[in-house]
Formats: structure tokens, sequence, C-alpha cells
């Protein structure tokens, strides 16, 4: 085995000064350029309309969804829910889908985030239906995201993109401790999820309300 050791008299080297210029760049880097966005008209009531609860296809985020489903039928009837999956993973676009609820669909409620990559793209996606395709939506995701999910939506362009949250975990939860996520409150801003949900789709956005919870 070879042993190295410390010499108990280092040699000193002394350098010469040099008049040479060395270009020294920043570690730090330069902010991405943002392009504002501006989100669709919010509905007047949700009375008579059609919500379209979009399935990110990830572990358990339709059972979740299947649970707000039924809090509209027991608590505003009128409103009309239909639960749709993404064609493919919610890594990618997805404007079939898209197409379809811009064409039958007056709002739209899109999730779960439920992990650092799902996060952002539920995130993306609902800023899509917002932006490009002019529909009301909002994400709903997992509580441990919410920096994530403000970064992403400030650096998209829509910093006031709505957004609820329930706790983590949705995967493999009952369906009572579900239940009680949706008539829960949203634990980033103590208020109650559905009327988080429901605020989001009729009442016009202001990005203020998120700054006091942690970026959102």
């Amino acid at each position: 085995m070879n042993i190295v050791t410390t010499p108990k008299n280092p040699t000193r080297i002394e350098l010469e000064p040099s008049t040479e210029k060395m270009t020294v760049l920043s570690p730090v880097g330069y902010p991405p350029k943002v392009a504002r966005k501006t989100a669709a008209p919010r509905l007047e009531s949700l009375d008579g309309k059609t919500i379209y609860l979009v399935d990110c296809r990830f572990d358990d985020s339709i059972e979740l969804l299947k649970e707000v489903a039924a809090w509209f039928a027991a608590h505003m009837p009128a409103v009309k829910t239909k639960i749709v999956s993404l064609s493919a993973t919610y890594q990618k676009d997805d404007p079939k889908t898209w197409s379809e609820i811009k064409a039958n669909g007056d709002a739209a409620i899109i999730g779960v985030g439920h992990c650092s990559n799902c996060a952002p793209a539920v995130t993306t996606h609902a800023i899509t239906l917002e932006t490009t395709y002019g529909v009301p939506t909002i994400a709903l995701h997992t509580d441990k995201f919410d920096k994530v999910v403000a970064s992403v939506a400030k650096v998209a362009g829509l910093p006031e993109a709505p957004r609820a949250f329930v706790p983590q975990p949705v995967m493999g939860k009952t369906a009572a401790e579900l239940v009680a996520y949706v008539n829960g409150n949203d634990p980033i801003t103590g208020r109650p999820v559905m009327q988080e949900i429901v605020g989001a789709l009729v009442t016009a956005l202001d990005g203020a309300r998120y700054d006091d919870h942690g970026g959102r």
C-alpha cells in the first residue's frame, strides 16, 4: 500500500507578477426572459357550466378528482363535471384534450401535481389552457410543491396562475381520506379547498393573494 505524506519543508514557489489579463465569468448567470401572459376571463357563475376535471395520470390523481366531482354533485348540482385523462403522460403537451375542453367545456381543474416533475407539468398545462385556449383553469397540487409551482408560474409568465393545495400524499389514500382533503382547508392558505377552486374560476385573478403564503 502506498502512503502519501506531506513534506516537512514544502518548497515555496514565487510567481512573477503578470500583466496578462484574464476574463472571469460570473457563476450567478442571468434570469430568464419572461413573456407576460394574460389569463382567460373568469366566469360570472358556474351554474349550468361544464367543468372538465383533467387527470394528469399521476398515481391516484383521478381518485382525488372523483371526490371533487362528488363535491360539486352534492353542493353545486347545477354544475356539470366531466373527468378526462391526458392522452399521454403528464410530461407531454396535449392539444387534443385542450381543444376538446375549449369546444365543450367552460372551465377546467387539472391535477394532481404530486411530485417534483408532475407539479411543474400540471402548472404548465394549466397555464396553456388559460392563455392559449382561453379556458379558466385552476391547478390542484399537494402542499409540498407550493414554491416549485410558484417559480414555474412566474417563469411561464403568469405568476397569478390559480392553484389550490391538498396535503401530501394523495397516492394510496382511501376514499374517506380524499373526501377529507376535498372538504378540508388548503394547507398553504388555510382557506377551504373548494372555496379556493370555485373562487378561482369566477373571481378576477389577483397575484398579490399568492405573495402572502410562501411565494403563492
